[in-house]
Protein backbone atom coordinates (compact mmCIF):
# COMPACT_ATOMS: atom_id res chain seq x y z
CA UNK A 1 0.00 0.00 0.00
CA UNK A 2 1.33 3.45 -0.89
CA UNK A 3 1.79 6.11 1.79
CA UNK A 4 -0.88 8.21 0.06
CA UNK A 5 -3.46 5.45 0.40
CA UNK A 6 -6.00 5.87 3.21
CA UNK A 7 -5.15 4.11 6.43
CA UNK A 8 -7.54 1.31 7.44
CA UNK A 9 -9.92 2.25 10.23
CA UNK A 10 -12.08 0.36 12.68
CA UNK A 11 -15.84 0.44 12.51
CA UNK A 12 -15.85 2.97 15.34
CA UNK A 13 -13.51 5.16 13.27
CA UNK A 14 -10.51 4.62 15.54
CA UNK A 15 -7.38 4.48 13.37
CA UNK A 16 -5.49 1.22 13.36
CA UNK A 17 -1.84 1.29 14.36
CA UNK A 18 1.33 0.45 12.51
CA UNK A 19 3.79 -1.83 14.28
CA UNK A 20 6.10 1.08 15.16
CA UNK A 21 3.21 3.06 16.63
CA UNK A 22 2.14 0.09 18.74
CA UNK A 23 5.70 -0.59 19.90
CA UNK A 24 6.21 3.07 20.83
CA UNK A 25 2.88 3.26 22.66
CA UNK A 26 3.53 0.14 24.74
CA UNK A 27 7.29 0.11 25.14
CA UNK A 28 7.31 -3.48 23.91
CA UNK A 29 9.66 -4.72 21.19
CA UNK A 30 8.37 -5.76 17.78
CA UNK A 31 9.54 -9.34 18.36
CA UNK A 32 7.52 -9.53 21.59
CA UNK A 33 4.39 -8.15 19.90
CA UNK A 34 4.74 -10.73 17.13
CA UNK A 35 5.11 -13.45 19.77
CA UNK A 36 1.91 -12.28 21.48
CA UNK A 37 0.09 -12.45 18.15
CA UNK A 38 1.50 -15.91 17.42
CA UNK A 39 0.44 -17.17 20.87
CA UNK A 40 -3.08 -15.77 20.44
CA UNK A 41 -2.82 -13.08 23.13
CA UNK A 42 -3.36 -10.28 20.60
CA UNK A 43 -5.77 -10.20 17.64
CA UNK A 44 -4.19 -10.75 14.24
CA UNK A 45 -3.41 -7.51 12.41
CA UNK A 46 -5.13 -6.27 9.26
CA UNK A 47 -2.73 -7.06 6.41
CA UNK A 48 -2.88 -4.57 3.54
CA UNK A 49 0.19 -5.96 1.79
CA UNK A 50 2.89 -8.55 2.51
CA UNK A 51 4.95 -5.91 4.33
CA UNK A 52 2.23 -3.75 5.87
CA UNK A 53 -0.03 -4.61 8.77
CA UNK A 54 -2.23 -2.54 11.06
CA UNK A 55 -3.12 -3.38 14.66
CA UNK A 56 -6.28 -2.84 16.67
CA UNK A 57 -5.84 -0.01 19.24
CA UNK A 58 -7.19 -2.53 21.78
CA UNK A 59 -3.70 -4.06 21.64
CA UNK A 60 -2.32 -1.17 23.72
CA UNK A 61 -4.61 -1.97 26.64
CA UNK A 62 -4.13 -5.69 26.23
CA UNK A 63 -0.33 -5.45 26.20
CA UNK A 64 -0.49 -3.32 29.35
CA UNK A 65 -2.55 -6.08 30.99
CA UNK A 66 -0.08 -8.77 29.88
CA UNK A 67 2.86 -6.80 31.29
CA UNK A 68 1.05 -6.11 34.56
CA UNK A 69 0.11 -9.76 35.11
CA UNK A 70 3.60 -10.94 34.22
CA UNK A 71 5.11 -8.59 36.81
CA UNK A 72 2.56 -8.99 39.60
CA UNK A 73 1.73 -12.69 39.22
CA UNK A 74 4.61 -14.08 37.15
CA UNK A 75 2.23 -16.05 34.94
CA UNK A 76 3.34 -17.77 31.73
CA UNK A 77 1.76 -16.69 28.46
CA UNK A 78 -0.43 -19.79 28.30
CA UNK A 79 -2.10 -18.83 31.58
CA UNK A 80 -2.47 -15.19 30.55
CA UNK A 81 -4.13 -16.30 27.32
CA UNK A 82 -6.77 -18.11 29.38
CA UNK A 83 -7.44 -14.97 31.41
CA UNK A 84 -7.81 -12.86 28.27
CA UNK A 85 -10.25 -15.37 26.80
CA UNK A 86 -12.47 -15.07 29.86
CA UNK A 87 -12.16 -11.26 29.88
CA UNK A 88 -13.28 -11.14 26.26
CA UNK A 89 -16.44 -12.98 27.31
CA UNK A 90 -17.16 -10.33 29.93
CA UNK A 91 -16.37 -12.50 32.95
CA UNK A 92 -14.88 -11.41 36.26
CA UNK A 93 -11.41 -12.93 36.20
CA UNK A 94 -10.52 -12.20 39.85
CA UNK A 95 -11.10 -15.77 41.11
CA UNK A 96 -9.48 -17.23 38.00
CA UNK A 97 -6.48 -14.93 38.41
CA UNK A 98 -6.03 -16.18 41.96
CA UNK A 99 -6.24 -19.77 40.74
CA UNK A 100 -3.78 -19.15 37.92
CA UNK A 101 -1.41 -17.39 40.30
CA UNK A 102 -1.43 -20.38 42.64
CA UNK A 103 -0.79 -22.78 39.78
CA UNK A 104 1.82 -20.77 37.90
CA UNK A 105 2.95 -17.99 40.24
CA UNK A 106 6.31 -19.57 41.02
CA UNK A 107 7.33 -19.89 37.39
CA UNK A 108 9.34 -16.67 37.11
CA UNK A 109 12.04 -16.33 34.47
CA UNK A 110 12.73 -19.31 32.25
CA UNK A 111 15.80 -20.84 30.65
CA UNK A 112 16.03 -22.34 27.19
CA UNK A 113 17.20 -25.94 26.80
CA UNK A 114 20.89 -25.15 26.28
CA UNK A 115 21.15 -22.86 29.30
CA UNK A 116 19.09 -25.29 31.36
CA UNK A 117 21.47 -28.17 30.60
CA UNK A 118 24.42 -25.96 31.51
CA UNK A 119 22.79 -24.92 34.80
CA UNK A 120 21.96 -28.50 35.81
CA UNK A 121 24.91 -30.38 34.36
CA UNK A 122 22.60 -32.68 32.39
CA UNK A 123 23.77 -33.89 29.01
CA UNK A 124 21.54 -33.54 25.96
CA UNK A 125 20.78 -37.27 25.98
CA UNK A 126 19.94 -37.25 29.70
CA UNK A 127 17.74 -34.21 29.20
CA UNK A 128 15.93 -35.87 26.29
CA UNK A 129 15.29 -39.01 28.33
CA UNK A 130 13.99 -37.12 31.35
CA UNK A 131 11.66 -34.99 29.21
CA UNK A 132 10.44 -38.01 27.26
CA UNK A 133 9.51 -39.75 30.53
CA UNK A 134 7.95 -36.47 31.81
CA UNK A 135 10.24 -36.47 34.84
CA UNK A 136 11.04 -32.94 33.67
CA UNK A 137 7.87 -31.37 32.32
CA UNK A 138 8.13 -27.66 31.41
CA UNK A 139 4.93 -25.64 31.24
CA UNK A 140 6.02 -24.02 28.00
CA UNK A 141 8.06 -25.54 25.20
CA UNK A 142 11.76 -24.83 25.66
CA UNK A 143 11.06 -22.66 28.72
CA UNK A 144 12.32 -24.18 31.98
CA UNK A 145 11.46 -22.46 35.26
CA UNK A 146 12.79 -22.59 38.84
CA UNK A 147 10.79 -25.71 39.69
CA UNK A 148 12.15 -27.52 36.65
CA UNK A 149 15.64 -26.44 37.68
CA UNK A 150 15.34 -27.68 41.27
CA UNK A 151 13.99 -31.09 40.24
CA UNK A 152 16.54 -31.46 37.44
CA UNK A 153 19.40 -30.97 39.89
CA UNK A 154 17.98 -33.68 42.14
CA UNK A 155 17.60 -35.97 39.15
CA UNK A 156 21.18 -35.27 38.07
CA UNK A 157 22.46 -36.40 41.47
CA UNK A 158 20.50 -39.64 41.19
CA UNK A 159 21.70 -40.27 37.65
CA UNK A 160 25.27 -39.77 38.83
CA UNK A 161 24.64 -42.49 41.45
CA UNK A 162 23.58 -44.89 38.71
CA UNK A 163 19.79 -44.59 38.91
CA UNK A 164 18.20 -45.16 35.49
CA UNK A 165 15.56 -42.60 34.39
CA UNK A 166 13.22 -45.46 33.42
CA UNK A 167 13.19 -46.62 37.06
CA UNK A 168 11.54 -43.31 37.98
CA UNK A 169 8.83 -43.46 35.31
CA UNK A 170 6.21 -44.53 37.86
CA UNK A 171 6.08 -40.97 39.22
CA UNK A 172 4.38 -39.34 36.21
CA UNK A 173 2.40 -42.53 35.60
CA UNK A 174 0.73 -42.41 39.01
CA UNK A 175 0.58 -38.62 38.95
CA UNK A 176 -1.67 -38.78 35.89
CA UNK A 177 -3.96 -41.21 37.71
CA UNK A 178 -4.17 -38.94 40.74
CA UNK A 179 -4.82 -35.85 38.62
CA UNK A 180 -7.52 -37.66 36.63
CA UNK A 181 -9.29 -38.48 39.90
CA UNK A 182 -8.88 -34.89 41.10
CA UNK A 183 -10.39 -33.55 37.88
CA UNK A 184 -13.26 -36.01 38.25
CA UNK A 185 -13.81 -34.76 41.80
CA UNK A 186 -13.83 -31.17 40.61
CA UNK A 187 -16.36 -31.94 37.88
CA UNK A 188 -18.59 -33.70 40.40
CA UNK A 189 -18.84 -30.63 42.61
CA UNK A 190 -18.71 -27.83 40.03
CA UNK A 191 -21.27 -29.11 37.52
CA UNK A 192 -24.07 -26.58 37.19
CA UNK A 193 -22.23 -23.73 38.92
CA UNK A 194 -21.82 -20.35 37.27
CA UNK A 195 -18.35 -19.19 36.24
CA UNK A 196 -17.51 -17.32 39.46
CA UNK A 197 -18.69 -20.12 41.76
CA UNK A 198 -16.95 -22.70 39.57
CA UNK A 199 -13.64 -20.82 39.70
CA UNK A 200 -13.94 -20.26 43.45
CA UNK A 201 -14.62 -23.91 44.25
CA UNK A 202 -11.92 -25.04 41.81
CA UNK A 203 -9.48 -22.80 43.68
CA UNK A 204 -10.37 -24.37 47.04
CA UNK A 205 -10.17 -27.92 45.66
CA UNK A 206 -6.79 -27.12 44.12
CA UNK A 207 -5.52 -25.82 47.46
CA UNK A 208 -6.73 -29.03 49.09
CA UNK A 209 -5.05 -31.18 46.46
CA UNK A 210 -1.75 -29.32 46.78
CA UNK A 211 -1.77 -29.78 50.54
CA UNK A 212 -3.09 -33.33 50.62
CA UNK A 213 -0.81 -34.90 47.97
CA UNK A 214 2.58 -34.30 49.61
CA UNK A 215 1.18 -34.88 53.12
CA UNK A 216 -0.24 -38.31 52.35
CA UNK A 217 2.71 -39.43 50.21
CA UNK A 218 5.31 -38.24 52.72
CA UNK A 219 3.46 -39.71 55.70
CA UNK A 220 3.06 -43.02 53.87
CA UNK A 221 6.78 -43.02 53.05
CA UNK A 222 7.78 -42.11 56.61
CA UNK A 223 5.66 -44.85 58.15
CA UNK A 224 7.05 -47.37 55.69
CA UNK A 225 10.62 -46.35 56.58
CA UNK A 226 9.86 -46.60 60.30
CA UNK A 227 8.66 -50.16 59.78
CA UNK A 228 11.66 -51.04 57.60
CA UNK A 229 14.29 -53.16 59.36
CA UNK A 230 13.25 -52.00 62.77
CA UNK A 231 14.11 -48.33 62.20
CA UNK A 232 11.22 -47.40 64.46
CA UNK A 233 13.26 -48.73 67.39
CA UNK A 234 16.25 -46.45 66.78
Amino acid sequence: MKDSDPKPVKKNNQPLLKMKQLADATGVAKSTILLYVKKGLLPAPVKTSPNMAYYDPLCIERIAFIKKVQVSHRLPLAAIKGLIREMDQGRDIAPLLELQSMLFGSAGETLDRDHFCKATGLSSSQMAALCRLELISPLEKNGFDDQDLAVARLLKECLDLGVAPSDLAFYPEFARQIVDREIGLREKYTTGLDFKENAGLTLELTKLARGLRPYIIDRTLTKSLLEFKGLNKI
